[in-house]
């Protein structure tokens, strides 16, 4: 089962395995991990584990979250990147992957959400530049962007299918009725943030759809989405946030 390691000034806090499909990261006491200081967002960051894949995206914070000191909105995660959010550190380790850690690392206890260690200072501004406002999920309500900007989205996949069709969604009703998104990267995220979220996955095997927020489900030829991943069939009609969409093979 993969996992994070987490680390305040090369101190290890605590190890998260990811046993849920999703896992939210924030200031906000109803988050899967809390992290109690001022640099964090109420709801900073989330990790969609789907199969053996895990993805990390940023939720619009304040001040930005960084894999391997370069600031992502979206990000597929493999062994042994660091994600930084605020002055915490969590080394993602997949499987049964071992973590290092310094043999000067010592445990700190956790108190009521916030951090005890020898020498804690006052929380600092991280010290990265603080990247431009980051725009919210694609939002179907609003005007879809154009497919070169949509694809622009998508988090880059390290693995790309060799023999796999290209899967497209074609959209079927309101103000972008007819337009074609193309589904060529590892994820691609649909909806309305706070509303109704879904991820459309890339693998060898085909396309899976899976629902990451929202109380009501997406929509599969008719019928709600009730199981955690649905794979993709040639000419699925889908209704996602209200809008009725085609999924084909180009």
């Amino acid at each position: 089962m993969s996992k994070l390691v987490c680390t305040l000034d090369d101190r290890v806090i605590n190890e998260y395995p990811l046993t849920k499909e999703r896992i939210s990261i924030g200031r906000r006491q109803n988050n899967d991990i809390v992290i109690d200081n001022l640099a964090v967002s109420g709801l900073h960051a989330a990790i969609v584990t789907i199969g053996k894949d895990s993805f990390l995206e940023d939720a619009n914070s304040t001040n930005g979250t960084f894999v391997n000191l370069k600031p992502v909105r979206k990000h597929v995660l493999v062994d042994g990147d660091v994600i930084e959010i605020g002055r915490h550190q969590f080394k993602y380790v997949r499987g049964n992957s071992q973590v290092s850690v310094s043999k000067s690392a010592t445990p700190v206890k956790e108190q009521h959400g916030k951090e005890e260690h020898a020498g804690s200072t006052p929380l600092e501004k991280s010290p990265h530049t603080q990247p431009p406002s980051l725009k919210s999920l694609i939002q179907m309500s609003r005007p879809m962007k154009s497919e070169e900007e949509s694809l622009s989205e998508t988090t880059p996949s390290p693995i790309e299918a060799v023999s796999l069709p290209i899967g497209k969604l074609r959209i079927l009703n309101g103000s972008n009725g007819g337009k074609t998104l193309t589904l060529n990267k590892t994820l691609t995220t649909l909806g309305k943030p706070g509303t109704q979220v879904i991820v459309i996955t890339k693998r060898t095997n085909g396309y899976f759809l899976s629902q990451v927020e929202g109380h009501e489900h997406p929509n599969i030829n008719g019928n709600p989405l009730h199981t955690l991943s649905y794979g993709l069939k040639n000419n699925d009609l889908l209704e996602i946030s209200g809008i009725q969409m085609e999924f084909t093979f180009a």
